[in-house]
Protein backbone atom coordinates (compact mmCIF):
# COMPACT_ATOMS: atom_id res chain seq x y z
CA UNK A 1 0.00 0.00 0.00
CA UNK A 2 3.22 2.23 0.83
CA UNK A 3 4.22 1.36 -2.75
CA UNK A 4 0.88 2.61 -4.20
CA UNK A 5 1.11 5.93 -2.87
CA UNK A 6 4.15 6.41 -4.53
CA UNK A 7 3.40 5.05 -7.76
CA UNK A 8 -0.41 5.88 -8.43
CA UNK A 9 0.20 8.99 -10.85
CA UNK A 10 2.35 7.02 -12.82
CA UNK A 11 -0.28 4.09 -12.97
CA UNK A 12 -3.48 6.20 -13.78
CA UNK A 13 -1.04 7.65 -16.48
CA UNK A 14 -0.62 3.77 -18.11
CA UNK A 15 -4.19 3.08 -17.69
CA UNK A 16 -5.33 6.01 -20.23
CA UNK A 17 -2.39 5.00 -22.54
CA UNK A 18 -3.39 1.49 -22.47
CA UNK A 19 -6.89 2.36 -23.44
CA UNK A 20 -6.59 4.65 -25.71
CA UNK A 21 -7.25 3.93 -29.33
CA UNK A 22 -5.05 6.54 -31.17
CA UNK A 23 -1.26 7.15 -30.36
CA UNK A 24 -1.16 9.36 -27.00
CA UNK A 25 1.57 10.46 -25.34
CA UNK A 26 2.44 10.41 -22.05
CA UNK A 27 3.36 13.76 -21.14
CA UNK A 28 0.10 14.78 -23.42
CA UNK A 29 -1.62 12.52 -21.11
CA UNK A 30 -0.92 13.81 -17.96
CA UNK A 31 -0.85 17.56 -19.28
CA UNK A 32 -4.41 17.26 -19.81
CA UNK A 33 -5.27 15.54 -16.04
CA UNK A 34 -3.86 18.53 -14.77
CA UNK A 35 -5.67 20.90 -16.98
CA UNK A 36 -8.70 19.32 -16.11
CA UNK A 37 -8.69 18.70 -12.54
CA UNK A 38 -5.60 19.76 -10.81
CA UNK A 39 -2.14 17.99 -9.49
CA UNK A 40 -5.26 15.73 -7.28
CA UNK A 41 -6.40 14.89 -10.55
CA UNK A 42 -3.64 12.55 -11.00
CA UNK A 43 -4.64 10.68 -7.99
CA UNK A 44 -7.83 9.82 -9.36
CA UNK A 45 -9.24 6.08 -8.18
CA UNK A 46 -6.27 5.75 -4.98
CA UNK A 47 -8.85 4.05 -3.25
CA UNK A 48 -8.89 1.40 -5.33
CA UNK A 49 -5.39 1.19 -5.63
CA UNK A 50 -5.21 0.66 -2.15
CA UNK A 51 -8.06 -2.07 -2.39
CA UNK A 52 -6.18 -4.06 -4.89
CA UNK A 53 -3.20 -3.66 -3.24
CA UNK A 54 -4.81 -4.90 -0.10
CA UNK A 55 -6.41 -7.79 -1.60
CA UNK A 56 -5.02 -8.67 -5.12
CA UNK A 57 -1.27 -7.90 -4.00
CA UNK A 58 -1.35 -9.55 -0.69
CA UNK A 59 -2.95 -12.43 -1.16
CA UNK A 60 -0.03 -12.88 -3.91
CA UNK A 61 2.30 -12.80 -1.17
CA UNK A 62 0.19 -14.83 1.45
CA UNK A 63 -0.34 -18.00 -1.08
CA UNK A 64 3.15 -18.09 -2.52
CA UNK A 65 4.90 -18.63 0.71
CA UNK A 66 2.14 -20.68 1.82
CA UNK A 67 3.05 -22.89 -1.22
CA UNK A 68 6.46 -22.72 -0.73
CA UNK A 69 6.63 -23.48 2.63
CA UNK A 70 4.21 -26.57 1.73
CA UNK A 71 6.68 -27.88 -1.33
CA UNK A 72 9.96 -27.44 0.40
CA UNK A 73 12.25 -30.21 0.24
CA UNK A 74 13.36 -31.87 3.99
CA UNK A 75 16.86 -31.72 2.83
CA UNK A 76 17.01 -28.11 1.97
CA UNK A 77 17.55 -28.54 -1.40
CA UNK A 78 15.72 -25.72 -4.06
CA UNK A 79 12.56 -26.12 -5.14
CA UNK A 80 12.54 -27.87 -8.92
CA UNK A 81 11.10 -25.40 -11.57
CA UNK A 82 7.79 -27.31 -11.88
CA UNK A 83 7.17 -27.22 -8.34
CA UNK A 84 7.78 -23.23 -8.66
CA UNK A 85 5.79 -23.05 -11.25
CA UNK A 86 2.91 -24.61 -9.48
CA UNK A 87 3.47 -22.21 -6.50
CA UNK A 88 3.33 -19.10 -9.04
CA UNK A 89 0.25 -20.49 -10.41
CA UNK A 90 -1.85 -20.81 -7.16
CA UNK A 91 -0.59 -17.31 -5.82
CA UNK A 92 -1.43 -15.92 -9.83
CA UNK A 93 -4.60 -17.53 -9.27
CA UNK A 94 -6.02 -16.63 -5.37
CA UNK A 95 -4.51 -13.08 -6.52
CA UNK A 96 -6.70 -12.72 -9.69
CA UNK A 97 -10.00 -13.75 -7.98
CA UNK A 98 -9.58 -12.08 -4.61
CA UNK A 99 -8.46 -8.61 -6.70
CA UNK A 100 -10.66 -8.67 -9.82
CA UNK A 101 -13.18 -6.41 -8.18
CA UNK A 102 -10.56 -3.71 -6.89
CA UNK A 103 -8.77 -4.06 -10.40
CA UNK A 104 -12.49 -3.39 -12.12
CA UNK A 105 -12.48 -0.39 -9.81
CA UNK A 106 -9.31 0.95 -10.62
CA UNK A 107 -9.21 0.55 -14.23
CA UNK A 108 -12.58 2.35 -13.72
CA UNK A 109 -11.56 5.65 -11.89
CA UNK A 110 -8.10 5.65 -13.28
CA UNK A 111 -10.01 6.16 -17.22
CA UNK A 112 -12.90 8.13 -16.21
CA UNK A 113 -11.09 11.27 -17.18
CA UNK A 114 -10.16 10.29 -20.23
CA UNK A 115 -13.93 9.74 -21.57
CA UNK A 116 -16.89 11.90 -22.54
CA UNK A 117 -19.00 13.74 -19.32
CA UNK A 118 -21.90 11.45 -20.51
CA UNK A 119 -20.11 8.29 -20.13
CA UNK A 120 -17.97 8.34 -17.10
CA UNK A 121 -18.95 6.84 -14.13
CA UNK A 122 -18.26 9.50 -11.37
CA UNK A 123 -17.11 7.44 -8.85
CA UNK A 124 -16.37 9.17 -5.43
CA UNK A 125 -14.31 6.35 -3.64
CA UNK A 126 -13.59 1.94 -4.02
CA UNK A 127 -16.69 1.70 -1.76
CA UNK A 128 -18.81 4.20 -4.11
CA UNK A 129 -18.46 2.63 -7.25
CA UNK A 130 -18.30 -0.99 -5.31
CA UNK A 131 -22.08 -0.56 -4.44
CA UNK A 132 -23.19 1.44 -7.35
CA UNK A 133 -21.48 -1.83 -9.64
CA UNK A 134 -23.77 -4.42 -7.51
CA UNK A 135 -26.65 -2.40 -7.60
CA UNK A 136 -26.71 -1.47 -11.32
CA UNK A 137 -25.12 -4.31 -12.97
CA UNK A 138 -25.55 -7.07 -10.40
CA UNK A 139 -23.03 -9.60 -8.68
CA UNK A 140 -22.24 -10.80 -11.57
CA UNK A 141 -20.23 -7.20 -12.79
CA UNK A 142 -17.21 -8.24 -9.50
CA UNK A 143 -16.36 -11.10 -12.43
CA UNK A 144 -15.81 -8.40 -15.31
CA UNK A 145 -12.81 -9.17 -17.11
CA UNK A 146 -11.50 -11.88 -14.81
CA UNK A 147 -9.79 -14.32 -17.39
CA UNK A 148 -7.37 -11.13 -19.06
CA UNK A 149 -6.93 -10.85 -14.96
CA UNK A 150 -6.13 -13.79 -13.56
CA UNK A 151 -3.84 -14.50 -17.01
CA UNK A 152 -2.10 -11.20 -16.41
CA UNK A 153 -1.59 -12.36 -12.06
CA UNK A 154 -0.10 -15.06 -13.07
CA UNK A 155 2.46 -14.07 -15.18
CA UNK A 156 2.95 -11.00 -13.14
CA UNK A 157 3.23 -13.62 -9.75
CA UNK A 158 5.67 -15.84 -11.58
CA UNK A 159 7.85 -12.91 -13.91
CA UNK A 160 8.19 -11.34 -10.36
CA UNK A 161 8.75 -13.27 -8.00
CA UNK A 162 10.70 -16.32 -9.67
CA UNK A 163 12.93 -13.18 -11.14
CA UNK A 164 12.96 -11.83 -7.51
CA UNK A 165 14.06 -15.28 -5.92
CA UNK A 166 16.22 -15.84 -9.02
CA UNK A 167 17.85 -13.07 -8.54
CA UNK A 168 18.47 -12.45 -5.17
CA UNK A 169 19.86 -16.23 -4.61
CA UNK A 170 22.69 -15.39 -7.13
CA UNK A 171 23.84 -12.43 -5.19
CA UNK A 172 23.77 -14.08 -2.38
CA UNK A 173 25.50 -17.42 -3.93
CA UNK A 174 28.19 -14.70 -4.88
CA UNK A 175 28.82 -13.65 -1.81
CA UNK A 176 26.96 -10.80 -0.89
CA UNK A 177 24.91 -10.33 2.18
CA UNK A 178 21.58 -10.63 2.74
CA UNK A 179 20.99 -7.01 2.36
CA UNK A 180 18.95 -3.98 1.54
CA UNK A 181 20.87 -3.40 -1.56
CA UNK A 182 20.76 -7.03 -2.84
CA UNK A 183 16.65 -6.58 -2.17
CA UNK A 184 16.77 -3.45 -4.22
CA UNK A 185 19.30 -5.14 -6.94
CA UNK A 186 16.67 -7.84 -7.64
CA UNK A 187 13.63 -6.05 -7.27
CA UNK A 188 15.05 -3.70 -9.35
CA UNK A 189 15.89 -5.89 -12.56
CA UNK A 190 12.78 -7.88 -12.04
CA UNK A 191 10.43 -5.06 -12.36
CA UNK A 192 12.26 -4.95 -16.01
CA UNK A 193 11.50 -8.33 -16.22
CA UNK A 194 7.93 -8.15 -14.59
CA UNK A 195 6.68 -5.17 -17.22
CA UNK A 196 7.97 -6.81 -20.33
CA UNK A 197 6.31 -10.37 -19.57
CA UNK A 198 3.30 -8.45 -18.69
CA UNK A 199 2.28 -5.80 -20.99
CA UNK A 200 0.35 -7.57 -23.57
CA UNK A 201 -2.05 -8.80 -20.92
CA UNK A 202 -2.24 -5.77 -18.78
CA UNK A 203 -3.11 -3.85 -22.15
CA UNK A 204 -5.98 -6.58 -22.84
CA UNK A 205 -7.36 -6.47 -19.07
CA UNK A 206 -7.43 -2.53 -19.18
CA UNK A 207 -9.03 -2.59 -22.88
CA UNK A 208 -11.94 -5.34 -21.66
CA UNK A 209 -12.21 -3.65 -18.73
CA UNK A 210 -12.20 -0.08 -20.28
CA UNK A 211 -14.65 -1.20 -23.02
CA UNK A 212 -17.44 -2.94 -21.05
CA UNK A 213 -17.83 0.67 -19.11
CA UNK A 214 -18.65 2.54 -22.48
CA UNK A 215 -21.10 -0.43 -23.25
CA UNK A 216 -22.73 -0.01 -20.32
CA UNK A 217 -23.70 3.83 -20.53
CA UNK A 218 -24.52 3.20 -24.20
CA UNK A 219 -27.48 1.62 -26.29
CA UNK A 220 -26.69 -1.92 -24.93
CA UNK A 221 -27.45 -1.13 -22.13
CA UNK A 222 -26.29 -2.78 -18.49
CA UNK A 223 -28.44 -6.22 -17.99
CA UNK A 224 -27.22 -7.25 -21.28
CA UNK A 225 -23.57 -6.45 -20.70
CA UNK A 226 -20.93 -8.95 -21.78
CA UNK A 227 -17.52 -9.20 -21.97
CA UNK A 228 -15.89 -9.20 -25.49
CA UNK A 229 -13.75 -12.20 -26.04
CA UNK A 230 -10.15 -11.88 -25.37
CA UNK A 231 -9.53 -13.21 -29.12
CA UNK A 232 -11.54 -10.86 -30.44
CA UNK A 233 -10.23 -7.89 -28.37
CA UNK A 234 -6.95 -9.79 -29.43
CA UNK A 235 -7.15 -9.81 -33.02
CA UNK A 236 -8.91 -6.36 -33.15
CA UNK A 237 -6.30 -4.59 -31.30
CA UNK A 238 -3.30 -6.49 -33.57
CA UNK A 239 -5.73 -5.20 -36.75
CA UNK A 240 -6.13 -2.13 -35.76
CA UNK A 241 -3.28 -0.89 -34.37
CA UNK A 242 -0.50 -3.33 -34.76
CA UNK A 243 1.96 -5.60 -32.61
CA UNK A 244 3.40 -2.61 -31.09
CA UNK A 245 -0.35 -1.63 -29.33
CA UNK A 246 0.14 -4.50 -26.77
CA UNK A 247 3.51 -2.68 -25.30
CA UNK A 248 1.25 0.60 -24.96
CA UNK A 249 2.92 2.19 -21.75
CA UNK A 250 5.19 0.14 -20.98
CA UNK A 251 7.91 3.04 -20.01
CA UNK A 252 5.13 4.48 -17.31
CA UNK A 253 4.23 0.83 -16.62
CA UNK A 254 8.02 0.47 -15.79
CA UNK A 255 8.38 3.52 -13.98
CA UNK A 256 5.60 2.07 -12.12
CA UNK A 257 6.31 -1.29 -11.36
CA UNK A 258 10.23 -0.83 -10.83
CA UNK A 259 9.78 1.14 -7.38
CA UNK A 260 6.86 -0.39 -6.08
CA UNK A 261 8.68 -3.81 -6.23
CA UNK A 262 11.45 -2.34 -4.74
CA UNK A 263 9.63 -0.84 -1.68
CA UNK A 264 7.15 -3.87 -1.67
CA UNK A 265 10.16 -6.56 -1.08
CA UNK A 266 12.31 -4.60 0.84
CA UNK A 267 9.72 -3.83 3.30
CA UNK A 268 8.45 -7.81 2.82
CA UNK A 269 11.78 -9.07 3.15
CA UNK A 270 11.97 -6.64 6.31
CA UNK A 271 9.18 -7.67 7.76
CA UNK A 272 9.68 -11.79 7.10
CA UNK A 273 13.04 -11.40 9.00
CA UNK A 274 11.23 -9.66 12.14
CA UNK A 275 7.34 -9.74 12.64
CA UNK A 276 6.62 -12.97 10.04
CA UNK A 277 10.01 -14.72 11.93
CA UNK A 278 8.12 -14.56 15.16
CA UNK A 279 4.71 -17.29 14.26
CA UNK A 280 7.69 -19.30 11.87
Amino acid sequence: MTAACFTHPIDLIKVQLQTSTSPTKALYATRRIVQEAGILGLYNGLSAALLRQGTYTMSRFAVYDLAKDQLKHSDGSHLMIHEVALATLLSGLAGGIVGNPAEILNVRMQNDQALPLHLRRNYKNALHGLFLMLRDEGPRSLAIGLTPSLIRATLATASQFVSYDFLKDQLLAAGYPDSISVHFSASFIAGLVATTVCSPADVLKSRTMAALQMQSRGKIGVGRMRAPPIWRTCSSIYKNEGFRAFFKGWLPSYIRLCPQLVITFVIYEKLRKTYFSRYS
